[in-house]
């Protein structure tokens, strides 16, 4: 289940390192939910030399190394753990470009410690998510104070990611309920010359022409303040070696970017983020963010969702474009309107926050896909014309209901989430640019702390495959729940509990008729019937199959059926040796897998 801890051994065998690169110094470091302790957190450095031994031998051999992500989320840490992390990294100078530590037990001297690293790492810090913790004002100005002295923010970013005029972009900090009192240390972060500024997302600082040092969630205002602090209070004591902060000053920017590229395009919006803004986002009765839930389509998806009208498979079917729109003309669907939308919603739908709203989402590399697909089709190529630029189009309606956006991706040309997984996409016949959208959906969900707040919908049975084995080998990547636009329906229409059913019914009907069907579709109700059944299905003892053998059976059915095409191109003597050798590999390994999954299916 979603937010499950799992309980920590003394074992080595528990701590976990992935490298990036085949043979650089590039590894991500996931540890998120594990129970660690302060006294576990001993025991870490001396584990990670050892697997950093073994993989180059001696310190002579030994590149420069970066952790990509450092996530020691959702445990039991306090000040002493996040100094013990920090204190390695400055050591064996590793760059960090993601720090998670939110939800766990960090005060003041944890923060100090995590300024320092941001003033002192071998180079500058992209991201650090500390939300969910005990600091205080105290805490947080040693942090910006920190940032502020070293003059290495904002940094340069050479990958993907906003940019400003000269290149720069700030540090994505995350410090929202800790224990601060902003008002009272306002004036002194303004006398250190701190420029800083919110935003809903990663890249939606402003002002554009000049990035500020630090970019904070908007939420940052939402404290758990216990007992009034003193504004006159000093920071934590600085360690002795304060003068290395500023010499560290020349030391250089750049890096690989995590931050998605937020702001709208293609034929919706040219700069309108995802996340609508809030004074005061808050959590809910779980301790989740306040944030819609995203489901990204890729190209096969937005094919089979702008079914023709009239035609007799879009009758039959709950998610297209149309029936979508069915639902939000009747008041059956959560949602906000633009503001021309003189849309009044019936009483039945009551309030609409951020967490009850499903936000579809369309990148422009998918609409690019889809015009190099509808290249030799002239009643393709019209229909791809009209969804991106006519005025009545399926993207601008539902973009006019408040339930999807365009988004712009351009700067997004290298893939981060999943680097290292080309040749296997490659192998499925998964084109770049779905692999593209993929990434930005797993770098997307990377913004979002709450669980189960990012799917992707594919009618792409391939990718489908890709997906369940990148979860399989990279736990990072199994948040982003991945299905088959097939189930959608399915699933809702056989529903009988959620109201999944009526919603499926009342998507076939064009007018609104002013009588509610019994449901109305919401993040919720997709979170019981699709999200809930997918952790499930993960989980030891869970539905779904039980240990999630069951789905695992289907997605190899579905493997084996696509490679029905490949089978008969081989025959056909279509394929050269080489490529030949290579898909018969494939098989041999798809062979093993199916063959594993059938004993212990038995």
């Amino acid at each position: 289940m979603p937010g499950g801890r799992r309980k920590w051994g003394a074992s080595a065998s528990n701590w976990r390192l992935h490298w990036v690169e085949k043979e650089g110094g590039v590894f991500k470091v996931e540890q998120e939910g594990d129970g660690l302790t302060d006294a576990a957190m001993e025991e870490w450095g001396a584990w990670m030399d050892s697997q950093i031994e073994r993989r180059f031998g001696s310190d002579e051999n030994t590149p420069e190394l970066t952790a990509s992500t450092l996530n020691f989320s959702r445990n039991e840490l306090g000040d002493d753990g996040v100094r013990s992390v920090v204190e390695y990294l400055r050591q064996r100078k590793i760059a960090v470009q993601m720090v998670k530590f939110f939800k766990n037990n960090i005060g003041d001297v944890g923060a100090w410690a995590i300024g320092q690293l941001l003033a002192v790492a071998r180079e500058p810090v992209h991201e650090v998510h500390l939300s969910h913790n005990r600091i205080t004002e105290q805490g947080a100005c040693s942090i910006f104070e920190a940032i502020a002295r070293c003059k290495r923010y904002p940094y340069h970013m050479d990958r993907s990611g906003r940019r400003d005029t000269n290149g720069l972009t700030p540090v994505w900090l995350r410090m929202e309920y800790n224990c601060i009192q902003w008002a009272a240390i306002e004036q002194r972060l303004e006398s250190q010359q701190v420029r800083w500024c919110a935003a809903e997302s990663r890249d939606g600082w402003g002002p554009k022409d000049s990035s500020p040092m630090v970019c904070m969630h908007s939420s940052y205002k939402n404290q758990k303040v216990e007992e009034p602090a003193d504004p006159t209070a000093a920071p934590p004591a600085q360690a002795p070696n304060r003068s290395s902060a500023g010499a560290a000053a020349s030391s250089g920017g750049g890096g690989a970017g995590t931050g998605d590229t937020g702001g709208g395009g293609g034929a919706v919006s040219s700069a309108s983020p995802l996340m609508a803004a809030h004074e005061d986002p808050s959590l809910d009765e779980a301790g989740l963010e306040q944030v819609p839930m995203y489901v990204f389509l890729d190209a096969s998806a937005v094919r089979r969702f702008a079914a023709e009208k009239g035609s007799a498979h879009m009758k039959e079917r709950l998610f297209t474009f149309q029936g979508l729109l069915n639902l939000c003309n009747q008041g059956h669907m959560k949602c906000i309107p633009s503001e021309e939308n003189p849309y009044q919603a019936p009483a039945w739908v009551g309030n609409v926050e951020e967490q009850d709203r499903i936000i579809f989402v369309v990148t422009d590399s998918v609409l690019d896909e889809l015009a190099r697909i509808s290249e030799h089709s002239a009643p393709e190529r019209r229909q791809v014309d009209w969804l991106r630029n006519g005025s009545d189009s399926y993207l601008q309606t539902a973009h006019y209901w408040g339930i999807l956006e365009v988004l712009e991706t351009k700067l997004h040309t290298k893939l981060i989430k999943l680097e290292g997984w080309e040749q296997r996409a490659r192998d499925l016949s998964i084109s770049r640019w779905a692999l593209q959208n993929f990434d930005f959906a797993c770098l997307w969900e990377s913004q979002i702390e709450s669980p189960g707040r990012v799917l992707f919908v594919t009618a792409d049975d391939a990718l489908c495959t890709f997906a369940a084995e990148c979860a399989r080998d990279d736990e990072s990547l199994r948040r982003v729940i991945v299905t088959h636009v097939h189930n959608l329906d399915r699933t809702f229409a056989a529903d009988r509990e959620h109201g999944g059913h009526r919603l499926y019914e009342a998507a076939q009907k064009l007018k609104a008729n002013n009588k509610f069907c019994g449901a109305v579709l919401s993040a919720q109700v997709m979170h019981e019937l699709i999200v809930e059944p997918a952790y499930e299905g993960r989980q030891p003892g869970g539905g779904g199959g039980g240990d999630g053998r069951e789905e695992a059976l289907k997605l190899g059915l579905r493997e084996a059926l696509s490679m029905l095409t490949d089978v008969r191109q081989v025959v056909e003597g279509s394929r050269n040796p080489n490529e030949t050798a290579r898909f018969l590999e494939r098989v041999e390994d798809a062979q093993r897998r199916w063959q594993a999954l059938l004993r212990n299916k038995s």
